[in-house]
């Protein structure tokens, strides 16, 4: 039937078939030269002679719950995550689990095959952006990699989105990668979808150029901005905040011992002249007085002050009153805990609220892990991936690049020593079998291509199963009774017997 059809349609052989199955290359688009947007920190579109303002948020002298009135959620955010501890320890754990400086990067023809020489020159442009500014143009702010993701993942935080520029060079080649605020994002509906533009100080910036990229996380499709996943925990944190003031002022006036000045107001009419005795007036001019410069002395006492008074006054030390409301206390503080955690989307027990068993605390941190690696790490490599590809493609090469970040691990580097020899032994398989080139596999194992005068192995069947492989235990042997690999670890090792049964004694 194949056959006929191809008769049918005029392809006598396969040729013809297989032009009729290939895609149209893309056409390399055409991109300017220089940056195109400004710098997020710029206090207007052109450069100014002004220097920049450093801003301070005054938090030693400032109500934390005035950040509220700093305007839209985005502002607040940007704040709040400075000043509140919850949500900074969020931030700073997402972003320390999540960022490596450690990473690998692949270029493949559009069939999917390795192309080496798109890989290689994949590889000098990273060493350019991360190490080897142009020196020509004096400073020049060309963040290394480890902090342009650093920026990036604090922005996908913040924003729910990421976005950065691909400037070129006057050659209209790759010079370097500058992140951009997405709170200066804005879009305008077109016929393709949507048209990006940069707003500082009112002013407009388009930014409708194919070296723009910019990507979202859980984008509401219903709505042309993303959302902070951030924002369910404001309530949360300002109400923790004010808990903390309320009960900052009761430990003060409870807690604290302080001192109760009782005034004997029969002794003290005796000691009262007659002429204001018989006036109502200076009687209650006198008697205020008095008590308060017992106020002003009493409250004005240094510690190693000695206290003299007159005998128509009694002053005693109060006992703290909190006796009865520490388990409400508790029980309040408890619930804040829990909303926070719940509004950040962070584990307890990264935030330090965690008081359940090992196991708990081993189940969160993988949690903690895998939000980590889907909020920040996969994000950023999907944003990095899409600009190396179009700066390789602008030297004339079909190809897509991907870049991939260290994965997220907190086991200490001497304990992944087993574990990177299994990962090795399969790589090696996989080569000998000649499922990798040897390329790929010189990428996997230590982060680049191959060295000049490597022997090519793939395919030739040099690797033996089994060897190169641990047998020991990789877990390291300091919890949970010697065998290691932690509480959760042990809860998923089976009870049942490894060995068939003996025969009977």
């Amino acid at each position: 039937m194949l056959t006929r059809l191809k008769t049918f349609l005029g392809f006598k052989d396969s040729p013809g078939l297989q032009v009729a199955s290939q895609l149209a290359p893309i056409e390399t688009p055409k991109v300017k030269a220089k940056q195109q947007s400004v710098a997020p920190y710029a206090p207007g579109a052109t450069p100014s002679t002004a220097v920049l303002v450093r801003k301070d948020r005054q938090v030693a002298n400032t109500d934390l719950l005035t950040f509220r009135r700093n305007g839209d959620t985005p502002k607040v955010l940007r704040d709040m995550i400075r000043v509140s501890p919850d949500l900074s320890a969020t931030v700073f754990s997402y972003l320390r689990m999540a960022l490596s400086d450690q990473f690998k990067l692949k270029a493949y023809n559009m069939d999917g095959s390795f192309n080496v020489d798109a890989t290689r020159l994949g590889y000098e442009l990273l060493t350019r952006f991360d190490l080897v500014p142009d020196y020509s143009t004096g400073f020049s702010q060309i963040n290394s990699m480890l902090s342009t993701a650093e920026a990036l993942g604090l922005e996908m935080i913040l924003e729910g989105a990421a976005s950065l520029e691909l400037v070129l060079d006057k050659a209209r080649l790759p010079a370097k990668i500058v992140p951009l605020s997405v709170s200066q994002i804005k879009f305008y509906e077109d016929d393709k979808g949507l048209r990006p533009v940069q707003v500082i100080s009112g002013v407009e910036i388009d930014l409708d150029i194919p070296t723009f990229f910019y990507v979202s996380i859980d984008q509401d499709l219903r709505q042309a901005y993303a959302s902070s996943m951030l924002e369910s925990a404001i309530q949360p944190a300002l109400a923790d905040n004010e808990f903390t003031n309320d009960l900052r002022r009761v430990i003060k006036r409870a807690a604290f011992p302080r001192m109760e000045v009782t005034i004997n107001y029969e002794d003290l009419m005796k000691s009262v002249p007659p002429l204001i005795k018989n006036d109502p007036d200076k009687l209650a001019t006198y008697i205020d007085g008095v008590r308060q410069t017992c106020a002003d002395v009493i409250n004005g006492l240094e510690p190693e002050d000695a206290l003299v008074n007159f005998d128509f006054i009694e002053v005693k030390y109060v006992e703290g009153g909190t006796h009865d409301q520490s388990d409400v206390y508790k029980t309040v503080q408890s619930l804040m805990n829990g909303k926070m955690s719940t509004g950040a989307k962070a584990m307890p027990s990264v935030l330090g609220h965690g008081s359940g068993t090992q196991n708990i605390a081993s189940s969160e941190t993988l949690l903690a892990m895998k939000n980590a690696n889907g909020v920040v790490r996969l994000k950023i490599n999907e944003l990095l991936s899409k600009a190396l590809t179009l700066g390789v493609r602008l030297f004339g090469l079909d190809v897509a690049v991907r870049y991939e970040m260290a994965e997220i691990d907190l086991r200490p580097a001497n304990e992944l020593e087993a574990f990177l020899a299994m990962k090795q032994a399969r790589i090696l398989e996989q080569l000998s079998l000649g499922l990798l080139t040897d390329e790929e596999a010189c990428i996997e194992l230590t982060g680049k291509l191959p060295p000049a005068g490597f022997k090519p192995l793939s395919g030739t069947g040099f690797f033996q199963a089994g060897a190169g492989a641990s047998a020991d235990n990789p877990y390291s042997g300091t919890s949970n009774g010697g065998s290691g690999g932690g509480a959760m670890n042990q809860s998923l090792k089976p009870a049942t017997p490894t060995k068939t049964k003996g025969a009977s004694k």
